[in-house]
């Protein structure tokens, strides 16, 4: 085995052996990649990723810094492109490449924050639109079933939406299996 060989063979075995050192490796080598991309874009005389005024709105509304919205823009525009939804929020692209357990708990508190705080507004805007069509089409229901055809669903599905049965063809649920008598019952008299 040539000594170039070697040194590969011991390069790819050491994760193996010291998976610490691997793992703080993989952090170092994740910003390290992050930091290449943008000066590799740099250097090539191609445009640098740079914030923009929406980029400092969009860091503003999620509570980032500048240097942290610059390394998100990044890791959207790279790596995280390949595998992410395209609206992926720059906190999430932050917590799924973060560099330590630290930095993964506080981008992890702010997204659930955030959500939180969006899941509020949806409910308080909810009870409003409920007020209002209860206010403003009092013998009005929200939806009219009678005007719609049934449509097949189980009593269970109807029942979870609040859909009226009358407006279902009842199926069987899924992995449902009616009990059938194919003759007299076991122990039982002729």
């Amino acid at each position: 085995m040539s000594r170039l060989m070697k040194i590969k063979a011991a390069a790819i075995s050491l994760p193996l052996f010291f998976p610490a050192m691997a793992h703080s490796q993989t952090q170092t080598t994740a910003q390290q990649r992050t930091e290449e991309v943008a000066n590799a874009t740099q250097s090539q005389g191609r445009n640098p990723i740079a914030l923009d005024a929406v980029d400092r709105l969009r860091a503003n509304i999620w509570g980032l810094t500048d240097e942290e919205m610059l390394r998100a823009k990044t890791l959207l525009e790279g790596p995280r492109k390949a595998f992410s939804v395209e609206n992926l929020s720059p906190i999430e692209a932050l917590g799924i490449h973060a560099t330590s357990e630290a930095e993964r708990r506080k981008y992890a508190e702010m997204f659930a924050r955030a959500f939180h705080a969006d899941v509020e507004r949806s409910l308080a805007w909810n009870r409003a639109f409920t007020e209002a069509m209860a206010r403003l089409y009092p013998n009005e229901p929200v939806v009219n079933f009678s005007q719609i055809p049934p449509v097949p669903a189980t009593v269970g599905a109807a029942d979870t939406l609040n859909v009226p049965r009358t407006a279902i063809i009842e199926t069987p649920a899924p992995g449902y299996t009616p009990l059938t008598q194919s003759g007299p019952a076991q122990g039982s008299a002729k």
